[in-house]
């Protein structure tokens, strides 16, 4: 029976190919400098800056980002309790006559 070899998986992959770019740098800028746009990754480290064939992964990363920093927000929020109110539920559903 054959094996396969496993498959490597680089750790800190290249995204721009142009720039010689990696991953967790355009992660970093963007984390570092709260971007929003695909343009300012570039400015801050040049990924995106060429031939554009990165803009879709960049933007990507940014809307993770997005992503992971309202799940925080809201993983942040105390839980409000109920508020107490004299009328059960079902006081409240059926009047009463």
């Amino acid at each position: 029976m054959k094996t396969e070899p496993p498959i490597e998986i680089e750790e800190d992959e290249i995204i721009c190919n142009c720039f010689q770019i990696t991953e967790n740098t355009i992660r970093y800028h963007i984390l570092k400098n709260d971007i929003n746009q695909v343009e300012d990754v570039t400015s801050a480290c040049e990924a995106g800056g060429n031939c554009g064939s990165c803009h879709i992964l960049i933007q990507l990363f940014i809307d993770q980002n997005k992503h992971q920093k309202k799940l925080e927000q809201v993983l942040e929020q105390p839980v409000s309790k109920p508020k107490n109110h004299n009328r059960s539920f079902w006081k409240k559903l059926l009047p009463s006559s």
